[in-house]
């Protein structure tokens, strides 16, 4: 294939991505600070507006408010419960709400706040990360979430936005690989520049090239690097065509490992099951999420409560630990999933990148306590670890301040390389179509005088 075919696949690759990188490009600048901005924005969506007088006695068990919570809510189902209450700060438990109407059943998720000394419920709606947001109209309440969803899946749904998206970054991840490949300087079976000069008589008469031809041997040609690093350079001042073609030549290699890092990680985001898993069976090893089979009928009340499933749970992983070597560091919680009819005690260990976007997951069974499987983020598994920081890389969770500070700046980046990339193809086609329209006529004057 010529170097033509993959200025083509460049070419037409970008012109369908441009959108799609623009949009995530700007959104991503915003959401490198989403929390900070949200905290900023809607205040009352967390529990540090509501703060509760710090009272002698001491706060009930996270165990029994779960109860209390479950109690206050008829057919609810708390299933993930903190490790610990603290003092003077609302607890806060995500339920899932059951209903049946009939042979129909509707489930809602909803946040039960309570009191942490007393267990009484306190009026407030904190937002339930499970239930989909209202986009409109645009508030100060919903905006970031609007960004969120428009960043991903340009509002459009999961069936439409996020798989189009999808395509978008699979074709951005190959074409990071097609845009390399043109930075490199062409190959030359002749090193001399003026080869053609060089050789041409001139019938005779001097030439401005007989110095470098009789020169010969002499002349050392110029290197790889010597060749290359002018693609990695902005020449300033220039053309304003020239000036867009090294920002988006430039700027794509000296960010060409972040450029692939956010391509497939989207990938990972948007087609995970389609492309994503598959790729990454098929190079590294990897675990499942959750490798457990389904049960015939859900188990909603296990034999083994929650309070005793977290005493199991604390003890099984201390056990995992001192086997595989890491340390625990932070009790996380416990979940429960009637579906499966596990638990899953989570904790923060040395083998994960942060507490928010990487967790260490010991399973045991509701049943009968035993230990059914771990799974560490990182130095385990090759697959895992890549895919853990492909996710805390890209949820901008590493590194602090610096690092969304990058982030916030890459994000202008990736949709500068798509407006230039846009531009350069837009003169290109000025050009040759002015090109077309001067020589069409002239050949058909030529025709005429034939």
């Amino acid at each position: 294939m010529t170097r033509q075919f993959w200025v083509l696949i460049h070419r037409y690759a970008g012109l369908y991505m441009a959108f799609f990188l623009i949009v995530a490009g700007l959104t991503g600048s915003i959401l490198a600070f989403r929390g900070e901005i949200e905290h900023w924005l809607t205040p009352e969506n967390y529990d540090e507006y509501y703060p509760i007088t710090i009272q002698a006695k001491p706060v009930l068990d996270p165990f029994e408010l779960r109860e209390r919570a479950m109690a206050l809510e008829p057919g609810a189902q708390c299933n993930s419960v903190p490790p610990h209450t603290e003092s003077g700060k609302v607890f806060t438990l995500a339920c899932e709400i059951v209903t049946h109407k009939g042979k129909d059943e509707t489930t809602e998720y909803r946040n039960i706040s309570l009191n942490p000394y007393t267990g009484e419920r306190i009026p407030i709606n904190l937002p339930n990360p499970f239930n989909e947001p209202s986009l409109w109209p645009v508030t100060r309440k919903n905006i970031m979430a609007c960004i969120l969803l428009l960043h991903y899946e340009l509002l459009l749904g999961d069936e439409v936005g996020l798989k189009i998206f999808g395509i978008a970054a699979l074709i951005w991840t190959l074409d990071c690989f097609v845009g390399f490949y043109l930075t490199l300087p062409k190959f030359r079976s002749n090193p001399f520049p003026s080869s053609a000069n060089i050789s041409a008589s001139h019938f005779g008469r001097d030439c401005r090239n007989d110095g470098l031809k009789k020169m010969g041997s002499q002349t050392k040609p110029r290197s790889f690097w010597q060749r290359w690093q002018v693609a990695w350079k902005i020449k300033w001042p220039s053309s304003t065509q020239r000036l867009n073609f090294d920002l988006h030549r430039a700027s794509g290699l000296w960010f060409w490992p972040f450029l692939f890092i956010f391509a497939w990680s989207s990938v990972m985001f948007n087609l995970r099951d389609e492309v994503y898993n598959p790729v990454m069976k098929r190079l590294f090893e990897v675990s499942e999420a959750d490798p457990y089979q389904t049960l015939p009928q859900p188990l909603y009340h296990p034999p083994i409560d929650f309070m005793d499933a977290y005493a199991i749970g604390k003890r099984l992983m201390a056990e995992q630990a001192h086997r595989k070597g890491f340390t625990v560091l932070k009790d996380l919680g416990l979940d429960y999933d009637p579906v499966k009819g596990h638990y899953s005690y989570l904790a923060h260990s040395s083998r994960d990148l942060t507490e928010i976007t990487t967790v260490t997951t010991l399973w045991l069974d509701a049943t009968s306590g035993a230990f059914k499987g771990l799974k560490l983020s990182t130095g385990e598994k090759s697959g895992d670890t890549i895919t853990a920081w492909l996710v805390s890389l890209h949820l901008v969770t590493v590194w602090g301040l610096p690092y969304r500070m990058f982030v916030c700046v890459f994000g202008l980046v990736i949709s500068m390389l798509s407006i230039t990339g846009v531009y350069i193809w837009f003169k290109k086609r000025r050009t040759a179509t002015i090109k077309r329209n001067i020589i069409t006529p002239v050949a058909n004057l030529s025709g005429q005088v034939n």
